[in-house]
C-alpha cells in the first residue's frame, strides 16, 4: 500500500474517533466548548479523505491546490471559536491584572508567522504552495494566540484553565504539524513529508494519553 495512503488513512481514522468519541461526550450537554472540538475533528476527517481520493485516483500531494488544506483550515476555525467565543470571556474579563497575559499571548503568533517566513518565503517555493502556507498562517495565528493565553493566564474558578491545558498544548502541536507537512509537500519531499505525518501520528497518540 501507498505509505501516503496508509498514513493519511491513519490520520484520518484517528481524527474520526476523536469525533465519535466527542458526539459520545457531549450529545447530551451544553458543552459549546467540547462541541467545538469535535467538529474541528471531524473537519480533519474530511479534510484526510480529501487527500486520500486524490492518492487513489492517481494524483499526488505535492502539486495543484491542496483540498486536505480546507480540512485543516476548518478545524482550526473551530479550535479558535471553541477558545475565543466559548472561554476567553470566562478566563479575562478585561482588566488591568491580565494585561500581561493578553501581550504574552502574541507570542505564539508572531512564531509561527516567523516560521511562514522563513519556510515559505525563501527557496524554490512556487506561488501557490505560499499563497496556500499563508491562508494556514492567517488562521493559525488568530487561533494560537488564544491557545497560548490560555495556557499561561492564571486560572480561574473552578481549575477551568488547569484542566484545558494539555488541550491548548496539544492545539499548538496539531497547528505546528500542519505547517510541517505544508513544508515538506511544498519542497515534494516524500522523506520529510513521512516525517511530518509521524509527528502528526505522535500528536494523536498523546491527546488520547
Amino acid at each position: 500500500m501507498d505509505l501516503f495512503l496508509l498514513a493519511n488513512l491513519i490520520i484520518g481514522i484517528m481524527a474520526f474517533a476523536s469525533f465519535i468519541y466527542g458526539v459520545y461526550i457531549f450529545k447530551n450537554k451544553k458543552a459549546l466548548y467540547g462541541r467545538m472540538i469535535t467538529l474541528a475533528m471531524l473537519c480533519i476527517v474530511f479534510g484526510r479523505l480529501f487527500n486520500i481520493v486524490r492518492i487513489m485516483t492517481g494524483g499526488n500531494l505535492f502539486q495543484y491546490f491542496q483540498l486536505g488544506l480546507l480540512g485543516s483550515i476548518g478545524s482550526i476555525m473551530f479550535f479558535f471559536t471553541s477558545n475565543y467565543g466559548a472561554l476567553d470571556s470566562l478566563v479575562d474579563d478585561g482588566s488591568k491584572e491580565f494585561s500581561k497575559y493578553r501581550k504574552m499571548g502574541f507570542i505564539a503568533p508572531a512564531i509561527f508567522v516567523l516560521l511562514y517566513i522563513a519556510l515559505f518565503l525563501f527557496g524554490n517555493i512556487t506561488d501557490l504552495w505560499k499563497i496556500q502556507s499563508a491562508i494556514l498562517i492567517i488562521f493559525i495565528s488568530l487561533s494560537s494566540y488564544y491557545h497560548f493565553k490560555h495556557i499561561i493566564i492564571p486560572d480561574v474558578e473552578f481549575g477551568v484553565v488547569n484542566n484545558l491545558k494539555p488541550y491548548n498544548t496539544m492545539a499548538l502541536l496539531y497547528m505546528g504539524a500542519t505547517i510541517f507537512e505544508l513544508f515538506a509537500l511544498s519542497r515534494t519531499d516524500g522523506i520529510l513529508t513521512m516525517i511530518s505525518y509521524r509527528y502528526q501520528l505522535a500528536v494523536y497518540d498523546n491527546s488520547y494519553c
